[in-house]
């Protein structure tokens, strides 16, 4: 995983080449404030894990309007 600073630090970084990785800060924070983060020392967090999946990956194709970067492999 790389990290960087800055928009301008991440386009200028040798390895970038797809526009379409590049989040908002918001659209993290969305796709972190799902329950898959949110709910997992509730001790239900295993037995719900297909429903917190399916709640993060329709908040991921929101925020990234499906671009094939994000989509899961």
């Amino acid at each position: 995983m790389n990290l960087f600073r800055s928009e301008e630090h991440a386009r200028n970084w040798t390895g970038f080449g797809n526009e379409g990785g590049l989040l908002t800060l918001e659209a993290v924070r969305r796709i972190w404030s799902t329950s898959r983060y949110r709910e997992r020392m509730n001790g239900q967090y295993i037995s719900r894990m297909v429903e917190y999946g399916a709640e993060r990956n329709a908040v991921m194709k929101e925020v990234t309007n499906d671009h094939p970067f994000w989509r899961p492999a």
